[in-house]
């Protein structure tokens, strides 16, 4: 076998819209602060964890909004409800359903960070999506995921079912602010990613 890193999605990028634009699409304040969670919304993702750092985020980021973007697979009640008891209403929002390709360009570029809060995992192909759009990545140390977020360059790494470490790292990384140009650094990785990478190990190992 060959292990080689998932590489990066480029294919998202469709327009090129800006982050002011896609927030005015999406209805939001061009200055508020925009965690994203996105994808298939399963209990092994961590949603759970996310939502209980909430308040502790809110309370040190002024202006901070979550958006939980996915297919709930019938489970949006439960996270409904942690969501009033958290009151937390009027900083998280939530579109439910299943994205598609001409749309997920939107949600990336209006953000600041990705989080994937998950509690277990392998790899991610949301990782890699937002590296396509040169967004910062809080993950927590499951799996794969250390070995593709950078700790402090191109994003930030948490404990797996600790709300506390996790809305440390998000408070962490609004602090950073431009002391880090975590842009540039995800630049930087991007041949890392690349599926040049992949074909060549492909072509490698078929070659053996």
């Amino acid at each position: 076998y060959r292990r080689v890193v998932h590489p990066t999605y480029q294919a998202f990028r469709m327009t090129g819209i800006s982050k002011n634009a896609s927030r005015e699409k999406l209805g939001m304040d061009p200055s508020e602060r925009a965690l994203l969670f996105f994808g298939f919304v399963r209990p092994y993702k961590g949603l759970k964890y996310l939502l209980q750092a909430m308040p502790a985020i809110v309370s040190q980021v002024k202006g901070i909004r979550l958006l939980v973007v996915g297919d709930f697979d019938g489970d949006k009640g439960d996270y409904e409800r942690l969501i009033r008891e958290e009151s937390l209403e009027s900083c998280v929002r939530i579109v439910e359903g299943y994205i598609p390709d001409q749309e997920v360009e939107t949600y990336f570029s209006a953000c600041d960070l990705v989080v994937l809060p998950y509690e277990s995992a392998t790899q991610s192909g949301i990782v890699q999506i937002a590296y396509g759009f040169q967004k910062p990545v809080i993950a927590t140390r499951v799996g794969g995921l250390p070995e593709v977020v950078a700790e402090g360059k191109t994003g930030l790494l948490a404990k797996p079912k600790d709300p506390a470490s996790l809305a440390e790292a998000v408070i962490r990384f609004f602090a950073l602010g431009d002391s880090v140009n975590w842009k540039e650094n995800i630049k930087q990785e991007e041949k890392k990613y690349s599926w040049d990478r992949m074909e060549e190990a492909v072509e490698a190992f078929y070659g053996e």
